[in-house]
């Protein structure tokens, strides 16, 4: 295999660019990005660097109700491998995935999780209210031919296609089980073709899995510590 790291995978590396915490050292290359830049236009980070780590320092991911002067929405914490493009009004555009040529076999890490009843939720996911709010993490790899765009304004939101044909392997987790301490986990990528070399590799994780649709709740926080990837040799 070809042992390739993923770049910042302890998460140690953060830089505080006047009020914004962004995952990479100042002057250095930016391999992951979070929501940060679009709570911020709303007065708040959400996505931080914390000493509450297995070694090092941490991602914390936190959601949380965003705003000013009533003015607001829910911020649900995320990191991902990629780069927030920008804002429209208080909408994010996201350029999801680093150029990758490589067929690694597992994503792992270490997580912890608190979480709550959802509190907040968009007009079509009103019926989740008071439901347990869940975390996600997962990992993509596509032959996608430039990085795949998420949009989150209701006009023309474009969320990430988990049956996107572009995807060759592709593997996610999914829970509300709250754990106190940080945990190990592995996902094991599904190979959807055996021929197809990638081109992107996409890693993303959120404290609420519908923080696209800015529904989740408010005690929701998700820590994610030391990844990397496994090879067959």
């Amino acid at each position: 295999g070809p042992e390739v790291e993923i770049p910042n995978g302890g998460f140690n590396d953060w830089w505080l660019d006047g009020k914004l915490w962004v995952p990479w050292l100042q002057g250095g290359t930016p391999w992951w990005d979070t929501g940060n830049e679009g709570a911020a236009t709303l007065g708040e980070c959400i996505t931080l660097p914390t000493d509450d780590a297995v070694q090092g320092k941490a991602a914390m991911l936190c959601t949380r109700f965003v705003g000013i002067a009533g003015i607001g929405k829910l911020g649900a914490g995320n990191i991902f491998v990629g780069d927030f493009a920008g804002v429209q009004g208080t909408n994010g555009i996201i350029e999801m995935g680093q150029p990758f040529k490589y067929r690694p076999t597992k994503l792992k890490g270490y997580y912890k999780y608190e979480t709550g009843a959802i509190d907040y939720a968009d007009a079509q996911y009103k019926h989740l209210i008071g439901k347990v709010d869940s975390m996600s993490i997962y990992i993509a790899l596509g032959d996608w031919d430039e990085p795949v765009e998420v949009r989150t304004d209701p006009k023309n939101r474009k969320v990430f296609d988990e049956n996107d044909p572009h995807i060759i392997a592709f593997k996610k987790i999914v829970t509300s089980k709250e754990e106190s301490s940080y945990i190990p986990f592995e996902l094991e990528l599904d190979y959807r073709s055996t021929s197809r070399v990638p081109n992107y590799i996409i890693i993303a994780a959120t404290a609420s899995q519908y923080g696209d649709y800015f529904t989740g709740s408010t005690k929701s926080t998700l820590y994610v510590d030391e990844f990397s990837l496994e090879w067959d040799y």
